[in-house]
């Protein structure tokens, strides 16, 4: 169930870990295989193209203030604040699934419950080297655009996303673009990420 976002992220952990004389991985997706995508995910290129810029200033990525500006009727917008809040990790979080209660207000329940199931709360001894040196992951320049290619409905969507995936650590860091492949419903006028390309 790992996606090119944690293998990128679970490569660059090993290189930290590898640092400090340690193997392993440390994302939240660690020690996981990629799925295949969906049959009824859309193909859509890896690079959206033009699309909208819903870029926030670097280290404004807390579930609070980006909260407070989603705009719920627009699918673009929970798109983007659920990848922030998805992608944002950092060796201050209390355990590896902390990412569960930031996506909460950008994720249908089911669609929560399917992660927190899948996934591991354990902090393994790559987890631990990686608190040590401080990693801190966030999500920054997101483009979002629904491709023309892309199945639509009035109650589903797919968004795709792209960002930089920016990783630093005590001593370094490193910035990667990457992406994501978002399915959301809606309900009660609200749209919800309900699923991801993959996932």
């Amino acid at each position: 169930m790992r996606t090119v976002l944690a293998r990128r992220t679970a490569a660059l952990c090993l290189a930290v870990v590898a640092a400090a004389g340690l193997v392993g991985g440390c994302t939240k997706d660690a020690g996981k295989h990629p799925a295949a995508p969906s049959p009824s995910a859309p193909a859509m290129s890896a690079a959206p193209g033009p699309g909208r810029v819903t870029a926030t200033p670097a280290g404004d990525a807390s579930a609070g203030s980006r909260e407070g500006r989603v705009d719920y009727t627009d699918p673009e917008s929970v798109a983007a604040a659920y990848v922030q809040a998805y992608v944002r990790h950092g060796w201050r979080d209390p355990a590896p699934r902390a990412y569960l209660d930031r996506i909460k207000p950008y994720a249908t329940a089911a669609y929560v419950k399917k992660l927190r199931d899948s996934s591991s709360d354990r902090c393994d001894v790559s987890c631990e080297a990686a608190k040590k040196s401080r990693v801190e992951v966030s999500a920054d320049n997101l483009h979002t655009v629904i491709p023309d290619e892309a199945p639509r409905s009035g109650t589903e969507v797919w968004v795709q996303v792209s960002y930089a995936e920016r990783t630093s650590w005590s001593n370094g860091g490193e910035s990667t673009q990457t992406g994501m492949i978002l399915k959301l419903t809606r309900s009660g006028g609200k749209w919800l990420v309900d699923g991801r390309q993959g996932t």
